[in-house]
C-alpha cells in the first residue's frame, strides 16, 4: 500500500466484506506476529467461530484512557494515568446457538437445551480472535487474551426480521500481550485490485 502524489492511498481504505470472530478458553495459546502475518493461518483448534453476525454488527473495537492524568507543579505537564476503557462489540445472529447461548450465561445448555442466566454476569474469561476481510484482499486480524463480557442486549423481537444479540465484552490487558490489550495485524493485498487473501466466501 503506497500513497499516491496527493498523499492518499486508495487501498488503505477499509470496505469490509466479510470475517470471522472466534472464542476460546482463557490461557489458549494465541498467534506470534510471524504466524498472524501468514495468510493461512490455522488457529488453535480451541478457537471456537460464533457464527453468523447481523449486517451492522461486525467487530467494533473502542478504547480510551480511563482516569484523570498524572500532573505536576509545572505547568503544561502531565502523563496519562495507564489505565483504559478497551471493549469489543459484535452483535450475534445466531442468538439460538448453543455457542451463543453459553458466551452469554457462561455456561453450556445441558442436554436439554436448558441452562440458567444470572443477569448480574460471570466471570468466565476468554481469548478472542478477529479477522476482517476488505473488498480490496486486505486482511486485519487482532486478538485479545483477556477478555469478559460486560453485557448483552437483544434487539426488540420483531415479526420476520433477525434478531440480533448486541454483545459487548470488556477487554484486559494481559502478559501474554506484553501488557498491552490487545495485538493487531494488517496484511495488504497480495497485488493492486485482484482481490488477493483470504477467500471472502470462507468463514468457517
Amino acid at each position: 500500500m503506497v500513497a499516491d502524489a496527493a498523499g492518499n492511498d486508495i487501498l488503505a481504505v477499509g470496505v469490509p466484506v466479510t470475517g470471522s470472530i472466534g472464542f476460546a478458553p482463557f490461557g489458549t495459546t494465541i498467534p506470534t506476529p510471524e504466524e498472524g502475518a501468514d495468510p493461512d493461518l490455522t488457529l488453535d483448534s480451541s478457537f471456537v467461530k460464533i457464527g453468523l453476525l447481523k449486517e451492522d454488527g461486525g467487530p467494533q473495537f473502542a478504547w480510551a484512557a480511563d482516569g484523570d492524568p498524572i500532573t505536576f507543579w509545572q505547568e503544561g505537564y502531565s502523563i496519562p494515568s495507564g489505565l483504559a476503557n478497551v471493549t469489543l462489540t459484535i452483535t450475534a445472529a445466531e442468538t439460538l446457538s448453543d455457542r451463543v447461548r453459553e458466551i452469554i450465561a457462561g455456561i453450556a445448555p445441558d442436554s436439554h437445551g436448558y441452562l440458567e442466566i444470572d443477569g448480574g454476569g460471570h466471570a468466565t474469561q476468554w481469548v478472542v480472535f478477529s479477522e476482517e476481510i476488505f473488498k480490496n484482499g486486505a486482511i486485519r486480524r487482532r486478538v485479545a487474551a483477556n477478555v469478559t463480557l460486560a453485557s448483552s442486549e437483544e434487539d426488540q423481537n420483531t415479526r420476520g426480521e433477525v434478531m440480533g444479540n448486541a454483545l459487548t465484552f470488556n477487554i484486559h490487558t494481559s502478559p501474554v500481550l506484553h501488557n498491552k490489550h490487545f495485538g493487531e495485524w494488517v496484511l495488504p493485498p497480495e497485488e493492486p485490485g485482484n482481490g488477493g487473501g483470504t477467500d471472502p466466501g470462507d468463514d468457517d
